[in-house]
């Protein structure tokens, strides 16, 4: 710890202005004001050319005379006068300046201590110095390397800390009081001259305070600017020195002016957002509407991206079954809905990638676990996101930057739009009955936390949080859209949570394949394929055509196919090959192709197999329940009325009796688990037809 004797913490407020160029030293001497007893500072100049009985006069004519519009100034007045000090007045910049200045001689004193006492040795935590030495070689001085435009970074962010500050401490209303009272000298003294002095003495108070006012707001000269500038300087010398006072100078560390001065700030002191339990079981569930899906393909499949008429950017997905039906996406701004051109929006496009589908695919799952899906926010760690990817494994990327990918994932969501063609049907005057709703598929707000830069930023996040809420169209599907954009929200799928965990640097087709597969087993429940017709899915026309005019680039894509089915067989997936899927084309297999095969190309077979893939247990037996045709409406049984309710221990007991989890169940009740949890917990209560489905599937009678 320095010593508290040193000069640098014998604070002098003016020693900054004696650094100043043109700084000229007045000597004051001290006169009795005879009405007060206060010692008046007069320059010691003004008395040498006058007497002393005429200095100590005219300090108690102008104290008299400030005393006399002081005790009388309009509160209006002081109002406007304090509102026109913060917008013209430089108060705050030198209160900053001269913090700025004091606090850096202090870090320099105190980097040198440090040098000296540790021999010359230092770390990387150091803003950048220049150490002056003396003939011996021994450290005379240290100065920080600090070029313009970082000393205006110091004093903006000194400005900004400061400001709430001077308001809280009222230092505007009292500049301007100290202000209006000082001018009254020079005002008061151009009315004696103006209406001789015997006329302005018998003038009322009143009247003197009009007169005053109505020369002060004519008068906004030269003079009132330079005494605006005496006043400004006279406060801030004590707004610094109680600053400094508070801030207990002697006791700072260099750690306490890294902050002070902007070098390094802290931001993971915030409050912690209260976040997301990860979700742990194998298989959760998502959305699989036309939106959601074509939004993951929109990100896959860069290739699809075109200019409409205009040069918007935009990707169009058509609804199976029904032309009229349409998806399309477009890219915004963070927080805006106003589409960019190609040239603006390409940049962000060529962002997405396999990460920011797993991070929408991780959203999507989240907003299934709510109570009410689709209706609320909910908060996600990114450090809880690695461990889904299974990036928690890997050792080639700092913690650090595994989070700003994560964050920058996150960012690029923010700027994806959907727009939803829905047609309804006809309404009874015959007219088209058609939704066309617009808006941001995530609203999402990206709060890393660590240590601040100068311009800023968290460059080396220690966590992000990342604030997750559905974009406000889906509230006009629920609400405003039609019934079958209102039920498609509803539709949903299984997503094997060892998904997130194929590498796309190794497995990229394998992933985009499991990813594909995932998304349409709710429509496709049988899982059969032409091989064909799933390539064209996930791979641009294009390389398929290469691959068959190119025998190499046709071998490539056979083993890029075959390590896919692979990885997917190890992941439990269900594949079985048809018969036109020969035993030889098949992976792993050591057949070899016969020679009445050899008429067609390997890669023609191959596109023209057909085969089964089917998602892991147990995807498939969830998805059957929520297919089976519904039985006819008189065959139908009523749902009996209820008399007595399910108790919560009744339905977590029958479950376990089962053997199922909270999950489980809540798949065959097409429900989130989080609400399943609750009626176990008795804060929720099923409705009259849900109770009836969990006595039939529990087998609880009343």
């Amino acid at each position: 710890m320095p010593k508290q004797d040193d000069d640098i913490f014998k604070f002098d407020p003016t020693s900054f202005w004696k650094e100043l160029p043109n700084y000229e030293d007045v000597n004051y001497i001290s006169n009795i004001n005879q009405d007060t007893k206060a010692v008046v500072l007069v320059p010691s100049n003004k008395s040498e050319i006058q007497s002393e009985q005429k200095t100590i006069e005219q300090v108690d004519k102008s104290h008299h005379q400030n005393n006399l519009l002081k005790n009388n100034l309009a509160p209006e007045q002081i109002k406007e006068t304090a509102q026109w000090l913060r917008e013209h007045s430089i108060l705050l910049t030198l209160v900053a300046n001269q913090m700025a200045f004091h606090c850096i001689k202090l870090y320099e004193h105190l980097l040198k201590i440090h040098l000296k006492k540790t021999q010359g040795k230092f770390n990387s935590k150091f803003l950048p110095f220049t150490t002056i030495l003396d003939k011996e070689g021994d450290l005379v001085d240290v100065k920080i390397n600090l070029n313009k435009t970082k000393i205006n970074q110091i004093i903006e962010h000194l400005k900004q800390d400061l400001a709430p500050g001077l308001e809280k401490a009222k230092i505007w209303s009292e500049t301007a009081e100290e202000l209006l009272s000082y001018h009254t000298v020079s005002v008061i003294e151009r009315k004696e001259q103006g209406l001789e002095a015997e006329t302005w003495e018998n003038l009322v108070p009143d009247s003197k305070a009009q007169t005053f006012y109505q020369d002060l707001n004519e008068n906004k000269s030269a003079d009132f600017n330079s005494k605006v500038a005496l006043v400004s300087r006279k406060i801030s010398l004590r707004v610094v020195s109680d600053i400094a006072k508070s801030l207990d100078f002697p006791n700072l560390t260099l750690t306490d002016l890294d902050e002070i001065l902007g070098f390094k700030k802290n931001n993971e002191n915030k409050a912690i957002p209260v976040t997301e339990s990860r979700l742990t079981n194998a298989v959760v569930p998502i959305p699989s509407f036309a939106a959601f899906s074509s939004a993951i393909v929109a990100q896959i499949r860069k290739d699809l991206w075109g200019q409409d008429n205009n040069g918007i950017a935009y990707f169009k997905h058509q609804a199976q079954g029904n032309p009229k039906n349409y998806v399309e996406h477009y890219i915004s701004n963070p927080g805006d809905v106003e589409v960019l051109p190609w040239e603006q929006a390409e940049q962000i496009i060529e962002k997405f990638g396999f990460n920011t589908v797993k991070l929408h695919l991780i959203f999507a799952a989240h907003t299934m676990n709510q109570p009410t899906p689709w209706s609320g926010k909910f908060n996600l760690k990114a450090s809880d996101v690695i461990k889904y990817l299974g990036w928690d494994k890997r050792t080639d990327l700092p913690v650090h930057q595994k989070l700003s990918e994560i964050a920058k994932a996150a960012f690029v969501l923010d700027c994806l739009l959907v727009k939803s063609v829905w047609v309804e049907g006809r309404n009874k005057k015959g007219e088209i009955n058609a939704s066309t709703p617009t808006g941001r598929m995530w609203n999402v707000v990206v709060d890393p936390r660590g240590q601040l830069n100068l311009e800023g930023k968290v460059e080396k996040p220690k966590e992000v949080y990342i604030t997750v809420q559905p974009g406000l169209i889906f509230h006009s599907f629920l609400n405003k859209a039609g019934s079958r954009l209102k039920e498609a929200l509803y539709q949903f799928g299984y997503l094997a949570q060892d998904i997130l965990r194929i590498d796309p640097y190794h497995d990229e087709l394998a992933l985009r394949l499991a990813i594909h597969l995932a998304m349409d087993s709710r429509i496709h429940t049988s899982g059969k394929y032409r091989v064909e017709t799933l390539l064209k899915h996930l791979l641009p026309h294009t390389v398929i055509d290469q691959a068959r005019s190119d025998k190499r680039k046709g071998y490539d894509l056979k083993q890029r196919w075959d390590n896919a089915l692979r990885l997917l067989m190890n992941l439990k997936w269900q594949i079985q090959f048809h018969e036109s899927y020969p035993e030889w084309l098949q992976p792993e297999s050591e057949a070899k192709k016969p020679s009445e095969a050899r008429k067609m190309k390997i890669i023609e077979w191959l596109l023209q197999a057909k085969i089964t893939i089917k998602p892991p247990e147990p995807i498939p037996e969830l998805l059957a329940t929520k297919v089976k045709p519904k039985p006819k409406a008189q065959n139908q049984k009523r749902i009996p009325a209820i008399t007595t309710r399910l108790t919560s221990d009744q339905i977590r007991k029958a479950r376990n009796a089962k053997g199922w989890s909270q999950r489980k169940l809540a798949g065959w009740l097409g429900v989130s688990q989080s609400l399943v949890k609750m009626w176990e917990k008795g804060k929720r209560t099923p409705s009259d037809e849900m109770e009836a489905k969990l006595r039939q599937l529990l087998e609880v009678q009343e």
